[in-house]
């Protein structure tokens, strides 16, 4: 006697990957990890070597999920674009609804069952609804290489996101969400499949913004409402921004190295006149309620881009008093202004404004962890409350140590900056509120004659930072002496014994001399 047939899964999700097995598992273990298991999977492996995908399948423990069915895997021969491999992924399904979960993506538990259980409520209310969203955190985390030469994901903290992505609307606005006033990655929707393929899916010819031209496309016809809960995380690589070489792992595709402004404005309905039909006969209503959506939308955008000019005007100018005012309080306080680093922009191998990028950025920080590309805080053990905040506005990042106890220091790599025949300049200004005392020191790992490795500090020199100030700090390398080890960090080692200690940094460069 034969069973009945299993119900159709409500839920398909395509993942689409190429060469990054690194984060596949992740995701996979994200999407087994749901509460509800009213779920289908799709993995589109876009011409990709598979046989790193399999291998990491298998080793994550993931390949009876494709064995029992809940998970189908698609090796495409070559790659046909992530646009096109998403919508092979979708087409593929046999699910009520459909979602884009990238492969460096995850989501809570409750991601599934939230969602499916708001749609299903807000649909009697909204008979136009297509789909639901939640909402969404950014992680901040980097790739590094372990001592027995595997690759390993480092989880650095939460970023801020723009207010676009914090807004409180109950369903995202067409006309918002075309002008960047309102915004939704991937990770956060559940749209129904069909009328996602009847919107035609992700452009194909889009290399980026592929999920902004379908999302402005489909808001044209159906509603999306959001749920008030954080249940979607998009995960970006710390070092991405200065990815000029489009690697996989750094998720170039999203670098402002790419066109990124063409697809941008090819994303928004055009708002050129349509043509007349045979005969001069009107245009259609369907046309011109787009025809009135564009002209909103370019509006709204115009009035976007003329208040940002200003805001970014009267910016500068509020940093230029609040720099006037600092110098001010300094002479006031008996500490004399310190100048900033003049090494032209051409001549420097690495800058922290240039690293930290436009946004603000803060998160807890985990000793021996790196964060911002080269630093990493070194201690005897973690202690909750390690905590680190870039403000672009103040030019100011403050690294939060509660308790130094015997010895802290932060150290900033130096390795891959300088070549066999040059050596290195660190300028840095660094202060404090409290004046203190504190050591810069070249930090190595070297061999003796036995071959044996020890650590030690070459040219320590000691500096005093009064309270309040801060001190501009050269130190200069010569290339024999960072010759002696592949490592070479310069440190900054802390008072002993402090407590609630901040450590103000406000620029650091390297330059080659």
């Amino acid at each position: 006697m034969s069973s009945a047939p299993a119900a159709r899964p409500r839920v398909g999700i395509v993942v689409r990957t190429r060469d990054r097995p690194l984060f596949v598992a992740r995701a996979l273990q994200a999407v087994l990890g749901q509460t509800s298991t009213d779920w289908a999977l799709a993995l589109v492996n876009d011409g990709g070597d598979a046989n790193p995908l399999n291998a990491a399948i298998e080793d994550a423990g993931l390949q009876s999920a494709f064995d029992d069915g809940r998970m189908s895997l698609m090796s495409l021969p070559r790659s046909i674009g992530r646009s096109a491999a998403f919508n092979h992924g979708a087409r593929a399904l046999d699910t009520q609804f459909v979602c884009c979960l990238d492969d460096d993506d995850t989501w809570d538990p409750g991601f599934v069952e939230n969602l499916l259980a708001f749609h299903d409520q807000t649909r009697p209310l909204a008979p136009d609804l297509g789909g639901v969203a939640c909402l969404v955190t950014a992680i901040r985390e980097d790739i590094i290489t372990q001592a027995d030469g595997t690759q390993a994901i480092v989880v650095q903290g939460t970023d801020t996101l723009p207010h676009a992505f914090r807004r409180d609307d109950f369903f995202l606005n067409p006309i918002a969400y075309a002008t960047y006033r309102h915004d939704l990655y991937p990770v956060q929707w559940m749209l129904n499949r069909e009328a996602v393929l009847k919107a035609g899916g992700f452009p194909v010819d889009f290399s980026v913004m592929e999920d902004r031209a379908f999302m402005a496309r489909f808001l044209q016809t159906w509603r999306v409402a959001i749920l008030d809960q954080h249940l979607a995380f998009h995960h970006r690589r710390v070092r991405r921004s200065g990815d000029t070489t489009q690697t996989v792992d750094m998720n170039t595709l999203d670098n402002p190295s790419y066109d990124w402004r063409l697809f941008s404005d090819l994303a928004r309905i055009a708002v050129n006149t349509p043509p007349q039909g045979p005969g001069d006969q009107p245009i259609s209503a369907a046309l011109a309620g787009d025809l009135i959506r564009a002209s909103a939308t370019t509006i709204v955008k115009e009035l976007n881009d003329e208040t940002s000019a200003l805001w970014h005007k009267l910016n500068g100018e509020a940093m230029s008093l609040r720099a006037r005012i600092d110098t001010l309080d300094a002479r006031l306080g008996a500490v004399d202004p310190v100048e900033d680093i003049q090494t032209a922009p051409d001549d420097r191998e690495w800058s922290l404004w240039d690293q930290v990028g436009e946004r603000d950025q803060g998160f807890p920080l985990s000793v021996k962890s790196p964060f911002l590309d080269r630093f990493t805080l070194s201690m005897a053990q973690d202690q909750d409350g390690l905590l680190f905040h870039a403000s672009v506005s103040q030019r100011r990042a403050v690294v939060q140590i509660p308790a130094t106890h015997n010895f802290a220091a932060l150290e900033f790599s130096l390795a891959g900056l300088a070549d066999r025949h040059g050596g290195l300049k660190v300028e840095f200004i660094i202060g404090a509120a409290d004046g203190f005392l504190f050591q810069t020191a070249l930090s190595l790992w070297v061999r003796d004659l036995l071959g044996r490795k020890s650590h030690v500090f070459e040219q320590s020199h000691v500096h005093s930072c009064q309270p309040g100030g801060a001190i501009r700090i050269q130190r200069i390398f010569p290339a024999d002496l960072l010759a002696r080890s592949d490592a070479p960090k310069l440190s900054i080692i802390l008072p002993r014994q402090a407590r609630n200690f901040r450590l103000r940094c406000h620029d650091l460069v390297v330059s080659r001399f």
